[in-house]
C-alpha cells in the first residue's frame, strides 16, 4: 500500500488573505484532491509545497518561495519531519527562515535572503543596501549577511549547504505537473535546455513561441520515455542477475544432497504436480517473452516424459526435472517484479489510447504504434496523450524512493472518460510503492468519483 508521504500542510497569510490547515480532521491520503473556489490558492499551494520540499540549489525553489506572498508555511511528513518557511525581519533585513524539525528539535536552518530582491537598492563587493516599504534604508556588510545566513542560530545548525543536505536526506522526491502541462522535478532534465541547444546549433529552430512550447513538450515526452526504458532495463538486468544466483543456489542444493551421507532420493513431489508446474511455467515464460524478458519455451517434451506409462522411467524423469523446474521458477520469480510493473503500465496506458497502442520490448524500449504497426513520434500524439505518457513514465521511474506528484488541474486536455480513469490508473501502477499524488482540481468527474479523497480549502484566516 502506498505511503502517505505528506500528512499535513499549513499555510498562513497566503496572498495576505487566506490561511489553511489541511486537512482539518485527518491526514492526506495516497491520492488527495484539493478543491476550492477559483482564486483561493489551490495551484499556488501546490507550487509552494513543491518548492519547499525540493532541495536543488540551482532550480529557483527558494526564489519562488520569496516571490509568493505568505506569512508562514509548514509541511509535516509521515516520518514526523516538519519543513517550514517563515517570513521574518531583523534590523532591516528581510528573510525567510527555513527550518527542518525532527521530534520537536530543529535539526537544520537557513536564513534565506534573496539576492535579487526588489528591496535591494545597491550592491557592491562590500555592502548591500535594503529599503523597506516606508523608504527606510539599511546598509549591511556582506560579512554580516554571510554570518546571518550561515552561522549557528541559538545552537541550531544553520547554513545553506547544511540545510539543503538535510532536506535532501529527509524530503521525498518532488514532481510538479503544472497547468501548462510542464513537469518539473530536480530529478528531471529541463527539456527547454535541449530546445535552446538545438537553436544555438542552427537547426530545428522554432518559428514561434507556440512552436517552441510544443517542441519543448515533445522533447520532454521523449526524455520521459527514454528515462522509463532505461529504468526498466536496469531493473531487468538486476532481476536476471538475481535469477542466475537463484539457479546456482538450486543446483548447489542438489549437489549437497547427493554428497550428503544422510541424503535419500525418495521423491517428495508427485508427477502430477510437476506437470502442473511445467504448464504454469510455460504460460509465465510466454508472458515474460512478450516484453523480451525471457525466451519462449515449450515444455511439451518434458510433460510427455513425465507422463510415460512406464512408472520407473516417469519417476526417473521427475527426479531429473525437479531441480530444472525449480531453477526456472526461481529465474521467473527474480524478474516477476519488473514484469508486473511493465505489464501494469502498458495495460493502464492502452486503456486510455484509441487507434494506437504502446508496447515495450527490452531491446527497443517503449514504442507507440498505430493500427498498421507504424511507429509514431511524440509530435503525432494529442496534447492529452502526451500529458498522460509524460506523467505515467515518471511515475514508474519514481518507484525507487518516496515521491510526491503535485498535479495541477489534471482535467486539462483530458476528456471525461480519461478523467474517470486517471486516479485509479495511477494508483494501480504505483501499488506497493511509496508514491503519493496531490491534485488541485475543479473536475466534477474526479470530485464525484473520489469524494473520500477530497480536501476542501476552507479559510481559517482571522477576519
Amino acid at each position: 500500500m502506498n505511503t502517505d508521504i505528506i500528512n499535513r500542510v499549513c499555510v498562513k497569510g497566503l496572498f495576505g488573505l487566506y490561511s489553511y490547515d489541511l486537512p482539518r480532521a485527518s491526514i492526506f491520503s495516497n491520492a488527495t484532491i484539493l478543491y476550492g473556489d477559483n482564486g483561493v490558492g489551490k495551484s499556488t499551494l501546490l507550487r509552494l509545497v513543491y518548492h519547499l520540499l525540493s532541495s536543488a540549489g540551482d532550480r529557483g525553489h527558494r526564489t519562488a518561495l520569496w516571490k509568493t506572498e505568505f506569512s508562514s508555511l509548514e509541511v509535516v511528513l509521515s516520518t514526523g519531519i516538519a519543513v517550514s518557511a517563515t517570513r521574518l525581519s531583523e534590523d532591516g533585513i528581510k528573510f525567510i527562515r527555513l527550518d527542518i524539525t525532527k521530534e520537536g528539535e530543529t535539526i537544520a536552518r537557513w536564513n534565506y535572503i534573496n539576492n535579487r530582491s526588489s528591496r535591494n537598492l545597491f550592491d557592491d563587493d562590500t555592502f548591500r543596501v535594503f529599503i523597506d516599504e516606508n523608504g527606510r534604508k539599511t546598509r549591511v556588510s556582506r560579512k554580516r549577511l554571510h554570518a546571518f545566513e550561515n552561522e549557528n542560530d541559538d545552537g541550531v545548525p544553520t547554513g545553506e549547504d547544511l540545510y539543503l543536505k538535510v532536506l535532501s536526506e529527509y524530503a521525498p522526491t518532488m514532481f510538479m505537473l503544472n497547468a501548462d502541462r510542464r513537469l518539473d522535478s530536480d530529478s528531471v532534465a529541463d527539456p527547454s535546455d535541449e530546445v535552446e541547444l538545438r537553436r544555438l546549433m542552427h537547426f530545428d529552430t522554432p518559428s514561434s513561441i507556440n512552436e517552441l512550447v510544443q517542441r519543448s513538450r515533445e522533447i520532454g515526452l521523449s526524455q520521459a520515455l527514454s528515462s522509463a526504458s532505461r529504468w526498466i532495463s536496469q531493473k531487468a538486468i538486476i532481476g536476471t542477475n538475481q535469477g542466475s544466483t537463484n539457479v546456482h543456489t538450486v543446483y548447489t542444493d542438489v549437489v549437497n544432497k547427493i554428497v550428503s551421507p544422510y541424503s535419500t532420493f525418495e521423491s517428495e513431489t508427485s508427477v502430477a504436480s510437476l506437470v502442473e508446474r511445467l504448464k504454469k511455467i510455460e504460460v509465465r515464460i510466454s508472458d515474460h517473452a512478450h516484453y523480451d524478458l525471457a525466451t519462449e519455451l515449450s515444455t511439451k517434451d518434458f510433460i510427455e516424459a513425465l507422463e510415460l506409462e512406464n512408472e520407473q522411467k516417469s519417476e526417473l524423469a521427475a527426479e531429473l526435472l525437479k531441480p530444472y523446474i525449480q531453477s526456472l521458477e526461481r529465474k521467473l520469480e527474480a524478474v516477476d517484479p519488473i514484469y508486473e510493473v511493465i505489464d501494469s503500465f502498458v495495460k493502464a496506458i492502452n486503456e486510455f489510447l484509441n487507434d494506437k497502442t504502446i508496447n515495450y520490448q527490452l531491446g527497443k524500449g517503449f514504442r507507440i504504434l498505430n493500427p498498421f504497426e507504424v511507429e509514431l513520434e511524440a509530435s503525432q500524439l494529442s496534447s492529452g496523450e502526451q500529458q498522460l505518457l509524460l506523467l505515467f513514465c515518471y511515475v514508474i521511474t519514481a518507484r525507487d524512493k518516496p515521491s510526491v506528484f503535485m498535479i495541477d488541474e489534471p482535467e486539462i486536455s483530458l476528456n471525461i472518460k480519461w478523467q474517470r480513469q486517471l486516479i485509479q490508473a495511477l494508483l494501480q501502477i504505483t501499488e506497493g510503492s511509496d508514491i503519493q499524488f496531490i491534485f488541485a482540481s475543479h473536475s466534477m468527474e474526479l470530485l464525484a468519483q473520489h469524494r473520500h479523497r477530497v480536501v476542501k480549502l476552507e479559510n481559517c484566516q482571522d477576519v
